[in-house]
């Protein structure tokens, strides 16, 4: 019974001294310093139309005490929406053979980025009988630098959640954003005619090139070269045919109006008015976003 009691003792006191043996080696050989990422500059330049992502890396490299260098292994981690137009924060990592990681973020900046903006080809005037199944966006369209085309993505809703039942004018708000988070909005205007109106088939609403234009803060707009002839019951008579004899007027004939802030950004308004020469008058709506 003495020799089991030695016998056992022996056993545990071997164990504990492979147990402290393994513990003190697994300290020295483990590895407890992440890596590092340096970068030679807070921020990289590219252009939105590079295709080359290397260039994302540019300035950067990365070290660990071990595994040595891990340049090579630096990957991007994430990227945030943009903190103004064109510039965003780029999270890199790099993990060692340890599977410890280091992180670094730094300012991405696009050296030719223009912000997403919503094109309408066609005035927002409707009948009343249109307008049970009309798509307000259907003439509008986006073409974006970073994401391409999103028209599918660009939303439409009256401004006070109205339902259209008569005549007149109702505000809108169109808004589309891209995938950085860039968001443009434009307030427009939904003219609802009403055919009954005796007055309405003698209209000749002047006609656009566009329905939306754009002008950077302190800019101008040529309101006259956006006039391209005149549309009454659907037929069109364009200033560029030749054949003039059925035009009721000229650009000097439409009477433009609004008042728009060059200095300040925003949406405003700006109206093409045309009189005809049985007096009546008819009226289609600029939108110039100034920003």
């Amino acid at each position: 019974m003495r020799r089991l009691r030695i016998a056992v003792a022996g056993l545990f006191i071997l164990s504990l001294a492979a147990f402290i043996g393994y513990n003190i080696y697994s300290r020295i050989i483990q590895d407890n310093e992440p890596p590092t990422i340096t970068a030679e500059s807070d921020t990289v330049s590219v252009s939105v139309e590079s295709e080359d992502d290397s260039e994302l890396y540019q300035g950067l490299s990365a070290e660990d005490n071990r595994d040595g260098d891990l340049t090579d292994s630096i990957r991007i981690s994430s990227m945030s929406n943009f903190t103004e137009p064109g510039k965003r924060e780029v999270t890199y990592a790099v993990f060692d053979s340890s599977n410890q990681g280091a992180t670094l973020t730094r300012t991405l900046e696009y050296t030719d980025y223009t912000s997403p903006q919503i094109q309408l080809t066609a005035p927002l005037r409707y009948t009343l009988e249109e307008m049970s199944d009309v798509s307000l966006t259907e003439n509008m369209s986006v073409e974006d630098c970073l994401d391409g085309n999103i028209t599918s993505q660009i939303r439409a809703s009256y401004n006070d959640a109205i339902y259209v039942q008569q005549a007149g004018e109702y505000p809108v708000t169109v808004q589309v954003s891209n995938s950085a988070g860039d968001t443009c909005t434009v307030g427009l205007t939904v003219t609802v005619t009403d055919p009954s109106d005796e007055n309405e088939g003698s209209k000749y609403y002047p006609m656009l090139s566009r329905y939306i234009v754009y002008a950077k803060t302190g800019g101008s707009v040529d309101y006259d070269s956006l006039i391209t002839g005149f549309e009454r019951n659907g037929t069109e008579y364009l200033l560029s045919e030749e054949d003039d004899t059925f035009l009721p007027g000229d650009r000097g004939d439409v009477e433009i109006s609004g008042n728009v802030n060059f200095e300040k950004a925003g949406t405003y308004t700006v109206d093409y008015k045309f009189t005809s020469e049985d007096g009546v008058t008819a009226t289609t709506k600029l939108a110039v976003v100034v920003g």
